[in-house]
């Protein structure tokens, strides 16, 4: 089981944060994902999020404050069964790990949230210009269609 965070910032444009996994990892090098990895013998999902966010971004887990979380999700290349923790961070200041993250993404929530494209393998997402897929676009689904739902649109939710 792994655990991932699903960073927010909250300003007067909300803004959602993501990664470029370094092309060097095993598993989903290049990919855009959340902040996350396997869970330790020991640790919670929480736990397990925060520690990743803090390795990969430098993002002290003091600063975030954990809202809940989105329906967990299988990457299904590796058969791993990943647990959203979705979170506020107070800074978009980061100090990345070069050896795990190429690239870090920052978009406008409202923007990657009205890009979802369903394709023939599901649901698809676009963050700062780049292809948002697979898990990454399901954990992504499940915010979208959570808002959808009690709001009736992306956009009602955002002029709340």
């Amino acid at each position: 089981m792994a655990a991932v965070l699903v960073p927010l910032f909250d300003e007067v444009c909300p803004k959602i944060v993501m990664i470029r996994r370094s092309k060097g990892l095993s598993r989903s090098a290049g990919h855009i994902a959340f902040p996350g990895g396997m869970i330790e013998d020991g640790e919670s999902e929480v736990e397990a999020a925060l520690r990743e966010v803090e390795e990969e971004l430098g993002i002290n887990p003091d600063k975030v404050d954990v809202l809940g979380f989105l329906k967990p999700r299988e990457v299904m290349e590796y058969r791993i069964r990943i647990c959203p923790v979705v979170g506020m961070i107070d800074s978009l200041t980061f100090s990345p790990d070069g050896n795990e993250v190429s690239d870090i993404l920052v978009d406008e929530l409202r923007k990657v949230l009205k890009s979802r494209r369903i394709t023939d393998w599901g649901p698809n997402f676009e963050c700062a210009g780049q292809l948002v897929w697979g898990a990454s676009s399901r954990v992504l689904d499940d915010l979208y269609l959570r808002i959808v739902n009690r709001y009736g649109s992306i956009d009602n939710f955002f002029s709340q």
